[in-house]
C-alpha cells in the first residue's frame, strides 16, 4: 500500500504546471543528500578528534591518521558535491524539459568533481606539487595517450554528441546513403549501439558519427516519406494513375492516420509506358517492409480491377482510342464480371451491361450518395477510394467502413427500391461504373432466375456483415434460405416480374 500512494503522490505532482513541477520534484529528492552528508559529518568529527588529540600521539601515526581522515573528508565532500549537481541542475532541468539529460553529460561533471577532489588531495592533505607530478608524468601520458588515440577520439566525440544532442536513443539514423538503417538503443563513452530493421545489433564509434554524415529518420517528425515507382502504360490517364497510386496508399491505416497526404509525381517516359512515382508516408523504417508491401498490393488490386496491366518491354503498333477519358468497354466487361452480383449473368448479358452502363467520376470529398434520399441505381467502385458514412442520433456522421476498387455498393436501391442506407463520399478522386434499373429491368424480364441468383447473393452479403456485428440469429443455418426467399420476393414485385 506504501508503494500504491507514493506512485499516486508522484503521478499529482507530474500533473502540475512545468512551473510547479520544477520547483517541487528535485525538493522530493532531497533525501538523497542524507547519505553524503553523514559521511561528510563523520570525517569532519573525525578529524577534529585526530587534530585534538595528536599530542599525545607519536607525530608519524598522528599525522598519517590525520592526512587519512582529510582524505576521507574530501572524498566525503565531493560526494556529496556530486549529489547537490544532480539535485539543483539535473532534476531540475529534466522536470522541465521533455528530454532526459544525456548520462554521458552527467558522468563528465562527475568525473570532473572527483579530479578536482583528487588534485585537492594531493596538494593540500599530501603537500604534493601537481605542477612536478605532471611534468614527470608527461612522457608516460604521451605514450599512453598515443595508443589509446583512437578510445580517448571516441571519448571527446561522445562528449561532443552529449552537448549537441543531434539524436537520442530511440532516433532511428542512418550514417550515409548506402549504410544500415538502425535504430539507437544505446548511447556511451565509447560507441552507439544499433539495431537494424533485420533485429542485428551493431556499434559505430563516436568518431565515425561525427565525421560522417548521419540521416536522422526520425526528427523532426517521426514519420518519413518513402516512395514506389511503377511503369503504367500510355493509355492511363494522369487522373486515372492518381486515383490507382493514391487509393492503394490511402487503403493502408498507417499512412491514413498520419496527417500529411501522398502525392504522385510522372518521372520519365519509356518505351513500355510512363514511369510513376508514388510519394506517401510511412510511421518509422522498422515498419517500411510492411507499409511498403501493403502499398504494392493494393497497387496491384486497384490495377486489376480497374483493367490495367503493367507493360512489358516491347513494340506495339496500336490505333488510341479518341475517348480516353472512359474506360474502355472490354475493361468495364471485365469489372462487372469479376462484381459477385453478376457472376450469374452470360456473356451477351454482361456485353449488354457494359454497352449500357455509366462510367463518373467524383472528385476526393465529394458524396455520391447521401443517406436517406432514394435512388435506384447500383454503383461499382472501378477506382479510388470511398467512406461509408452513417448518421447518428444527434446528427453527426461516423465513418463505418471504407470501400476498395471492385466493391459494389446500392444494390438495396436498385433491386428492391429502398432509400440509401448510408452516405457514400469519395476519400481520393474515384471512378465508378453505375447501372440503373432501368438496364437491369430488361434482363430480369428476359431471365427471371437472374433475381433468384442475386437474392442469394445479396442475402450472404447480409449474413456476413451481420456476422461482422456478432448477431447471432443471424449466424443460423435456417436463416439464409428464408431471407433468400423473402429477397426474391422483393425484387420480383419491384421489376413487376411474372411468376
Amino acid at each position: 500500500m506504501a508503494g500504491i500512494r507514493r506512485r499516486c503522490r508522484t503521478d499529482k505532482v507530474v500533473g502540475m504546471s512545468d512551473t510547479n513541477q520544477a520547483l517541487v520534484l528535485p525538493s522530493r529528492r532531497w533525501h538523497l543528500l542524507g547519505l553524503p552528508l553523514l559521511l561528510l559529518s563523520t570525517a569532519l568529527v573525525l578529524l577534529a578528534v585526530l587534530r585534538s588529540g595528536n599530542a599525545g600521539q607519536p607525530i608519524s601515526m598522528g599525522s598519517m591518521a590525520v592526512k587519512s581522515a582529510a582524505t576521507f573528508t574530501w572524498i566525503a565532500l565531493a560526494f556529496l558535491a556530486i549529489r547537490v549537481i544532480d539535485l539543483t541542475v539535473w532534476y531540475r532541468k529534466r522536470s522541465g524539459a521533455d528530454e532526459s539529460i544525456p548520462v554521458l553529460l552527467r558522468q563528465l561533471v562527475a568525473l570532473v568533481v572527483w579530479v578536482v577532489a583528487l588534485c585537492a588531495v594531493i596538494a593540500l592533505v599530501f603537500g604534493q606539487s601537481i605542477t612536478a607530478i605532471l611534468t614527470a608524468s608527461t612522457v608516460a601520458l604521451g605514450v599512453l595517450g598515443f595508443a589509446l588515440q583512437r578510445p580517448i577520439m571516441d571519448a571527446f566525440s561522445g562528449v561532443v554528441i552529449a552537448l549537441q544532442r543531434p539524436f537520442k536513443e530511440g532516433d532511428w539514423v542512418q550514417t550515409d546513403d548506402h549504410g544500415s538503417i538502425g535504430r539507437i538503443v544505446e548511447m556511451n563513452w565509447r560507441a552507439v549501439r544499433l539495431v537494424s530493421t533485420d533485429e542485428i545489433s551493431f556499434i559505430l564509434p563516436n568518431s565515425q558519427l561525427t565525421n560522417l554524415p548521419v540521416k536522422i529518420y526520425s526528427r523532426p517528425e517521426p514519420y518519413f516519406r518513402d516512395e514506389i515507382s511503377i511503369t503504367l502504360p500510355f493509355h492511363v490517364t494522369t487522373h486515372q494513375g492518381q486515383r490507382l497510386l493514391l487509393g492503394a496508399a490511402n487503403q493502408v491505416e498507417e499512412i491514413a492516420s498520419i496527417p500529411r497526404e501522398s502525392i504522385v509525381t510522372i518521372t520519365d517516359y519509356t518505351e513500355s509506358g510512363v514511369l510513376w512515382c508514388l510519394h506517401y508516408w510511412c510511421p518509422n523504417p522498422g515498419r517500411q517492409i510492411q507499409t511498403r508491401f501493403k502499398v504494392n498490393q493494393n497497387i496491384l488490386r486497384n490495377l486489376h480491377y480497374a483493367g490495367v496491366q503493367i507493360p512489358v518491354p516491347m513494340r506495339v503498333l496500336q490505333h488510341l482510342d479518341q475517348n480516353l477519358n472512359l474506360p474502355a468497354e472490354r475493361d468495364i466487361d471485365q469489372l462487372i464480371a469479376r462484381t459477385t452480383l453478376f457472376a450469374g449473368l452470360k456473356t451477351d448479358e454482361l456485353r449488354y451491361l457494359s454497352q449500357h452502363c455509366h462510367s463518373r467520376i467524383f472528385n476526393g470529398g465529394v458524396a455520391i450518395l447521401r443517406q436517406g434520399e432514394s435512388g435506384s441505381s447500383l454503383f461499382i467502385l472501378r477506382e479510388g477510394l470511398l467512406a461509408v458514412n452513417i448518421k447518428q442520433a444527434d446528427g453527426q456522421e461516423t465513418e463505418v467502413a471504407r470501400i476498395k476498387p471492385g466493391h459494389f455498393f446500392g444494390e438495396r436501391s436498385l433491386l428492391m427500391g429502398e432509400p440509401r442506407t448510408a452516405s457514400i463520399v469519395s476519400v481520393v478522386d474515384s471512378s465508378v461504373t453505375e447501372i440503373s434499373k432501368e438496364i437491369l429491368a430488361k434482363l430480369l424480364r428476359d431471365r427471371p432466375e437472374i433475381a433468384s441468383y442475386m437474392s442469394e447473393v445479396l442475402s450472404e452479403r447480409e449474413m456476413a456483415n451481420s456476422n461482422k456485428l456478432d448477431l447471432q440469429h443471424h449466424t443460423d443455418t435456417g436463416y439464409k434460405t428464408p431471407h433468400s426467399n423473402k429477397l426474391f420476393q422483393r425484387i420480383s414485385t419491384f421489376f413487376n416480374l411474372k411468376d
